[in-house]
């Protein structure tokens, strides 16, 4: 990391998009789209959306000029819808960009004829055309001498038919890759996550994957994106996209795309730092002899392992539980913990869609460091840290078509093991010293409160039921994950490695937390020669 900072971003969530049209729901408007980005991201690259639906059915009745069926087809949205709609992507990001606060960058969704595999451009500044032509060859001519880029997502899918075919790339035009999605995985097709989200699609397989390009010798970088749509930029756990760059500019983070100091992650913010002989990630050297490899992780919860891969296969493996305990009373220290609420009723279960959770995280003697974002929709609300106490406020829906519906925020904190804590949701609250918390996750559970909305709603007496479990399964619930110490969530990992290189080999990492979200590093790329 040293000289750059690690900011986190959007790189792929389309706007304007038919589908969730189709589905009966408008999308939201671009600059609400920005808007909810800009309250817990550092950059936003809008992907509009530039395909639409052949219209077979409208309001139940077949359209004059379809046949007879309800097949969702794509195809180029008119030139007219293209102009005006594309303006006001560009009117927006121009309009909400802030160096140091909030970058925003203009950008669309290119599928040609699906050939050639979907891709995302983005343009440094407004201004930039949308090229309506159907192979990426002739993207990329249109492309040559603009400040732009042009990034392949879902790449595994079956190349020709909106899956990658990496038989044409330009490195400078294309210098990452979204390895992951809500999708899923593109790495391999090796199934370790998989493309199963989009049944049109699917299956992933081999030819377009990451790894085939890899293979291939391309400079390529990976990143995450959601491939969401409006509704919650980054949304967690479908992919977020750290740039490390000097600082947070349009510019300095053009920088770093095209150096490919870029890497991504399902959805907590794992803060990694990859170096081969001191080069971060991204870079190509050469290099003599063995090559000294290290990596620093600082996750958002207990690590369980990291994986150094060179030329796709893993080469050594830090296995990190069992290597940490708890710490003792009398022994200050760092720690992280996870408040997440939204269990309870499903959809339409009960007239009560929403849930609005007021909460606060009191530790006595303690002081609070920072916090982190689990946020799945919008709505949420940034935390106010005062000393040992952190007030924050979450908003849980049933409503939300995905089929999560939990917000988390994870916040960071100074203490002694012993320090008292207190952690009150809305009407409810848990206490105990840290190390208490440590014995196990809590949760709290709602339930005098589903007794009286059932009796009130339902005309369910108090008692009546013959199983009681209903109480549990209807009421709404908050799980306060176990604390865990800075040596859970922190790890430093280095081997040397002194296999002779013919020609070029690259080297890259992949962590995963207990909680099972990942990281994916971009590669370094090493060639035989002279240490540099």
């Amino acid at each position: 990391m040293r000289d750059h900072n690690i900011y986190w971003g959007e790189t792929h969530d389309n706007t304007y998009q038919f589908m969730v049209q189709t589905a009966g729901h408008k999308p939201p408007h671009i600059m609400t789209a920005l808007e909810r980005a800009a309250r817990h991201l550092d950059f936003y690259a809008a992907a509009y959306y530039t395909a639409e639906a052949a219209a077979f059915q409208k309001g139940g009745h077949l359209a004059e000029s379809t046949r007879p069926h309800n097949l969702v087809l794509e195809g180029w949205k008119s030139q007219e819808r293209l102009d005006r709609e594309w303006a006001e992507v560009q009117e927006a990001t121009r309009g909400m960009n802030a160096p140091g606060s909030f970058v925003t960058f203009p950008g669309y969704e290119w599928q040609g004829d699906g050939s050639s595999g979907d891709h995302n451009v983005f343009f440094l500044h407004e201004g930039g055309e949308i090229h309506r032509v159907d192979t990426l060859t002739e993207l990329y001519e249109r492309l040559q001498g603009q400040n732009a880029i042009a990034i392949p997502h879902h790449t595994a899918y079956r190349p020709g038919r909106r899956g990658r075919d990496w038989s044409v790339l330009d490195e400078r035009l294309s210098p990452f890759s979204e390895v992951y999605s809500i999708h899923g995985c593109s790495e391999t097709d090796e199934e370790w996550v998989g493309l199963r989200q989009n049944p049109h699609m699917g299956p992933g397989i081999g030819g377009g994957t990451y790894q085939d390009a890899l293979d291939r010798g391309y400079h390529l970088g990976a990143v995450c994106s959601t491939d969401n749509w409006g509704e919650m930029p980054g949304r967690f756990g479908q992919g977020r996209m750290a740039c490390m760059a000097a600082e947070l500019t349009r510019e300095a983070l053009w920088e770093a795309f095209l150096a490919r100091r870029v890497y991504g992650v399902t959805g907590d913010r794992i803060r990694l730092d990859f170096t081969v002989n001191n080069a971060p990630l991204g870079e190509i050297i050469t290099a003599s002899g063995p090559r000294a490899i290290r990596v620093g992780v600082v996750g958002s919860d207990a690590l369980d392992r990291i994986e150094i891969l060179r030329n796709g296969r893993v080469i050594a493996t830090h296995s990190h539980q069992g290597t940490w305990d708890f710490p003792a009373p009398g022994a200050p220290g760092r720690f992280k913990m996870r408040i997440e609420a939204g269990w309870g009723p499903q959809p339409n279960e009960l007239a009560m869609p929403e849930r609005a959770w007021t909460g606060e995280l009191t530790v006595t003697g303690g002081s609070m460091l920072g916090w982190e974002p689990c946020w799945i929709s919008h709505g949420q609300g940034r935390p106010v840290l005062t000393g040992g106490r952190a007030e924050f406020a979450l908003l849980t829906s049933t409503k939300d078509l995905q089929s999560r519906h939990q917000n988390a925020t994870v916040f960071e904190f100074e203490a002694d093991p012993a320090a008292s804590v207190r952690i009150r949701m809305n009407n409810l609250e848990e206490t105990g010293t840290l190390l208490d918390f440590a014995a196990g996750s809590r949760e709290m559970w709602f339930r005098d409160e589903c007794v009286a909305l059932l009796q009130r709603t339902a005309g369910i007496e108090p008692g009546s039921p013959e199983r009681d479990d209903v109480y549990h399964h209807v009421a709404y619930k908050v799980k306060i994950h176990r604390p865990v110490p800075e040596a859970a969530y922190t790890a430093e990992f280095a081997i040397e490695d002194d296999t002779p290189i013919a020609g070029e080999c690259h080297y890259r990492v992949r962590v995963e937390q207990r909680n099972g979200e990942r990281a994916w590093s971009s590669p370094i790329w090493v060639r035989a020669g002279i240490n540099t």
